[in-house]
């Protein structure tokens, strides 16, 4: 079954949410790592990338997450994934590259999350 890309880029009050659902592979790694990217200054506070709906990812949607980690990283931001199912789980496990992300179970905790750390760094 075949189920094609989507990408949906939505704001909750300054964190921009990424809606990744479907297929994804080689031929979505442009548009996925472009959804992903660090805001610019001025833009949201955050991201969260909802996983959720994600049905296949081979290592181009990794290294699209890996990307947006090291990008947030650099510019001072949080970045959550939410709701990582067991395939996109199993890919994270399998490259060992599970501890380099902050994970939540749902998209309502990672914005819990997001506004925790966001409190936490104004003090």
């Amino acid at each position: 079954m075949n189920e094609e890309a989507e990408i949906i880029e939505t704001l909750v009050e300054d964190v921009r949410v990424v809606r990744v659902t479907g297929e994804f592979d080689a031929d979505e790694a442009d548009a996925v790592t472009a959804a992903l990217s660090a805001p610019r200054a001025g833009g949201a506070a955050a991201t969260v990338a909802d996983l959720g709906g994600v049905t296949f990812a081979d290592s181009s949607l990794l290294h699209a997450l890996l990307t947006a980690q090291r990008g947030h990283a650099a510019a001072g931001l949080p970045f959550v994934l939410a709701a990582v199912g067991p395939l996109v789980g199993r890919l994270l496990n399998l490259t060992d590259t599970a501890r380099v992300f902050t994970t939540a179970p749902d998209l309502a905790s990672a914005l819990d999350l997001i506004r925790e750390e966001i409190s936490s760094r104004r003090g």
